[in-house]
């Protein structure tokens, strides 16, 4: 009998467990929570993102600036009669004319990452608004069908549970008990009728005895006279 106290003692600790973690505000606001913390992370990257495309733009607009110096420089050494110059300044102009279409690429790929972040970004924030939007009625939904499932719960008990054939048994035979008692005090009454009627006629017997008695008295004594 300890035992088994201890087990459902035991077992019922543990349901009690297993409730508090699928309580549904509890996991909602840990949805929330978890929401909220990938949209910052997602602004944070976003940030990062930006700085790098700004960088690679940066890159892309000196290299080009200064590409067009070096051909300007390679034009004036050339009308110069400075060959070799105006072929080293040309040289170093093409090496950063590919590095500037190198940049305009990266540029062009971190923007387009970035258009992308920010996609997902607006995407979690609708998600996010439209959960705390819906929280409310869902956790209202949740209890509501959680307190039906227990009640439920509690009649299977109620209707499996020995206690309560127990409870039902004591009621049949309590109710016995009020019949008995009940045709007990009938069953007296009418023996202290039945006693009662015996004695009136009874008296009814003596009392035609006495007026027999009495008229044959009279008889005698009229005769005697």
């Amino acid at each position: 009998m300890v035992l088994k106290r201890i087990r459902n003692m035991f077992v019922a600790s543990v349901n009690e467990g297993l409730d508090k973690l699928e309580n549904p505000k509890v996991m909602l606001n840990q949805y929330v929570r978890d929401m909220e913390s990938d949209i910052a992370k997602a602004k944070q990257t976003i940030v990062k993102q930006h700085t790098i495309a700004y960088q690679f733009k940066k890159k892309y607009e000196e290299a080009s600036q200064t590409a067009g110096k070096r051909k300007n420089q390679a034009q004036l050494a050339f009308d110069a009669g400075e060959e070799e110059l105006a072929k080293k300044a040309l040289t170093e102009m093409k090496y950063l004319e590919g590095k500037a279409a190198e940049h305009k690429t990266s540029y062009e790929h971190a923007e387009q990452q970035l258009a992308e972040l920010k996609e997902q970004l607006s995407t979690l924030e609708v998600r996010l608004q439209d959960v705390k939007d819906k929280k409310q009625a869902l956790i209202a939904r949740a209890n509501a069908a959680n307190a039906k499932e227990h009640m439920n719960a509690s009649f299977d008990k109620i209707d499996n549970e020995s206690a309560y054939r127990e409870f039902l048994r004591m009621e049949n035979r309590i109710e016995e008990m009020e019949v008995r008692a009940n045709y007990s005090q009938s069953a007296e009454a009418g023996t202290e009728y039945s006693r009662t009627e015996l004695a009136g006629e009874v008296e009814a017997e003596l009392e035609k005895m006495r007026s027999l008695s009495l008229k044959k008295a009279e008889q005698t004594s009229a005769v005697n006279e």
